[in-house]
């Protein structure tokens, strides 16, 4: 008989992707600690944050005239690139979600989600088929997941095809030679998922999954996700920028690196040029531009 694992707080939910050693509930206070001291070594200007969003919002709406939004690519998405001032000696390519307060995925966004499961592919629809299980569209077996999406193209018209990729974590380390790099260059590597033995509580899970963002972790400096939509009301994308932010800081420090390596945070839509809302200047580079300052106020007496 499989033995019950021990419950868990939604803290513990929260921070269990987090690659710290130790207990769950080491794990958190560790989370907790790099988060405290994010929140008060980084502090955000709401009105730049708005300033930016404004500005990204006109930039989507013109160029809509595009053919390819005029077929309707999809609603424009708000990315949040933090760049680290030093590269961090631990780190895991697997992606972890973000919590946000307002969700950017749903049916009222006509989201679609692909899971990709472990054989046989049928017994999992079965389990589904008569639920309303929210913006799962398709799901695919790892057999047919091999023999259907052996080429780039086909590869290519899936990832463009579905929003977001989730997967059984039993086949998550079979996923990266089907998958192939082109879904990390699109940020929709699939999500592991605890795949449950019912209906109504892969469901659940699914419910619990489109309540926040995903981010892949790499060997940085540069870490981006998506944290809002340009067609969100301006409190609600400014509360998702910071919450967004805050959450995301443990994940890419975690216990190795301080705040104070945050180099710059920005904003961006797919296609726009990045827009600054935080920047740290070292002591060195705060020195240097203070120097040049002064060199050129003495320039021009």
């Amino acid at each position: 008989m499989k033995k019950a694992s021990k419950p868990q707080t939604e803290e513990m939910k929260e921070v269990s992707a987090v690659e710290y050693v130790g207990s769950e509930e080491s794990r958190l206070e560790k989370y907790k600690a790099v988060y405290k001291a994010s929140k008060k070594f980084i502090k955000f200007d709401p009105v730049l944050i708005k300033k930016a969003f404004t500005a990204l919002r006109k930039f989507a709406d013109t160029n809509k005239e595009s053919a390819k939004d005029l077929l309707g690519d999809e609603d424009n998405f708000i990315y949040v690139t933090i760049t680290l001032s030093k590269v961090p000696l631990k780190f895991s390519p697997k992606p972890v979600q973000i919590p946000l307060k307002h969700p950017i995925y749903g049916s009222q966004y006509l989201t679609h989600a692909c899971l990709f499961v472990k054989d046989p592919q049928r017994r999992f629809k079965d389990l589904v088929q008569d639920l309303e299980v929210p913006c799962l569209s398709k799901i695919i077996g790892y057999t047919k997941l091999l023999k259907n999406y052996k080429q780039y193209e086909n590869r290519r018209q899936l990832v463009h095809e579905f929003d977001l990729f989730f997967c059984d974590k039993r086949i998550y380390r079979m996923l990266p030679k089907v998958t192939g790099a082109f879904f990390y260059r699109k940020k929709k590597f699939p999500y592991p998922l605890e795949i449950a033995e019912s209906g109504e509580e892969i469901a659940d899970v699914m419910k619990e999954m489109l309540k926040g963002t995903f981010m892949t972790l790499g060997n940085g400096p540069h870490y981006s996700f998506r944290v809002a939509r340009t067609s969100m009301d301006e409190k609600a994308a400014v509360q998702n920028v910071v919450t967004g932010i805050y959450k995301a800081l443990p994940y890419i420090l975690k216990d190795e690196l301080k705040p104070s390596k945050v180099q710059s945070i920005t904003l961006k839509t797919d296609k726009s040029p990045e827009l600054p809302i935080y920047c740290h200047l070292s002591k060195t580079d705060a020195m240097a531009y203070l120097h040049q300052a002064e060199k050129s106020k003495d320039e021009s007496e």
